[in-house]
């Protein structure tokens, strides 16, 4: 792919402007989401995504940033979730979520006194009713119903591959994995300093640990689970970490539901629990993130953020869920399609925006609505070829300085 030449932008204190990635959470489905937009965006920009400053991950986002970080391009991530393959990126299939059967046979050791308990306040009338016995049928529960080690053996195998440790000081570039602290509520920035001795693969995993779902993740003694809890998209690392433009990716928003014309025909009740406890998580998603974007742009003005997001209005997007693997076809496609409609329809205001950090963009109306296929199959030429990308695009940086 030609890389178009681009002029470097100074900061005012004379350093380089520096840019960063945000893959905010969303599950499988999100995940797959991103690389449909990330796969856009490396056509649009004239800079290689592999060829950013700075990348920071939370949940299902953290697989897709550190992928990135490891020097898989957007393009190879897209031929191989849109593709039938039994290798994906080269490694051996697992499961990348395992029920935690474990923790079920433990947990029931103690149904019998649960239950003997429970019968016994029923009979003996001692001011419990039918919702204190269910509750307490229902802390038997383990602490998850399944447990993400699959996604850890997954980026462990594939760091070794490409970077040969499973290190965030191996990285290429900066990467950040944001992960939730249970028993203190604090985030925490693994690949920061202080934290960037724990192994890249296993920093995914706790940030991937969707509460009440996954099992916490438990590193160093202490419990950690999905990054998304404390904050959406955790835009302020990047900002802290000295960058100039935030590009991030969302795949979660609300739906806009139209109860008398729309898609749905009918209220979201209607469709049962399961949706209305997706849309209260996406609007509480949503407004958290608003919240700290309208904050941002008032705090740090210099600052320039770029929020590819579904709009209101996608059913697609909405009736997903964001566990369900088996549609990554139709969402990788999906974000592709909707990547290039954001910037076809606001091609004059981001083509400002981005030359004011020396990235020239490419014309999106001249780009195909469904990308071309990798033109390599063998791993080592794929990497070969990112590496080249990402080379082509330092090239250009360099050039233009002269």
């Amino acid at each position: 792919m030609h890389r178009s030449r681009v002029s470097t932008a100074r900061r005012r204190d004379g350093g380089p402007k520096k840019v960063a990635l945000v893959c905010a959470g969303g599950g499988v489905t999100g995940a797959v989401y991103e690389i449909g937009c990330l796969r856009a965006l490396d056509e649009i920009l004239g800079r290689s995504i592999l060829d950013l400053d700075l990348y920071v991950g939370i949940s299902g986002g953290a697989v897709v940033a550190s992928l990135v970080a490891a020097g898989v391009s957007p393009r190879e991530m897209y031929d191989e979730v849109t593709s039938r393959v039994r290798n994906p990126l080269g490694v051996t299939g697992a499961p990348l979520f395992r029920l935690g059967g474990l923790d079920f046979l433990r947990r029931s050791v103690r149904a019998p006194k649960v239950l003997a308990d429970a019968l016994v306040t029923a009979f003996t009338g001692e001011g419990r009713n039918l919702s204190d016995m269910a509750w307490a049928v229902f802390e038997m529960l383990p602490p998850g119903l399944m447990d993400t080690s699959g996604i850890r053996e997954f980026v462990r195998r594939l760091l070794v591959s490409r970077v040969h440790r499973d290190s965030f000081r191996d990285l290429p570039r900066q990467l950040y994995v944001v992960a939730v602290d249970i028993d203190s509520a604090e985030a925490v920035a693994f690949g920061s300093r202080g934290f960037d001795r724990v192994p890249v693969s296993r920093a995914v995993e706790a940030s991937a640990a969707l509460p009440g779902l996954y099992r916490p993740v438990r590193i160093d003694g202490r419990d950690y689970v999905d990054g998304g809890v404390r904050k959406t998209a955790h835009i302020n690392l990047a900002i802290q970490s000295g960058a100039d433009l935030v590009i991030c990716v969302n795949p979660i928003v609300p739906f806009l539901n139209d109860t008398k014309a729309g898609p749905l025909h009918g209220h979201l009740s209607n469709h049962g629990v399961t949706w209305i406890l997706d849309q209260t998580m996406r609007i509480m998603l949503k407004a958290r993130m608003e919240l700290g974007l309208e904050r941002y742009r008032r705090e740090y003005p210099h600052v320039d953020i770029v929020v590819i997001e579904p709009t209101r209005d996608d059913v697609r997007m909405f009736g997903y869920n964001i566990m369900r693997y088996s549609a990554r076809r139709v969402v990788a496609e999906h974000g592709y399609r909707t990547t290039l409609e954001l910037f076809r329809a606001n091609a004059a205001r981001y083509r400002r925006l981005f030359a004011r950090h020396g990235i020239r963009m490419n014309d999106p109306a001249t780009l195909p609505d469904t990308p071309d296929r990798h033109p390599h199959r063998s791993e080592l030429a794929r990497a070969l070829d990112a590496s080249l990308d990402r080379l082509d695009s330092r090239l250009g940086r360099r050039a233009s300085r002269r």
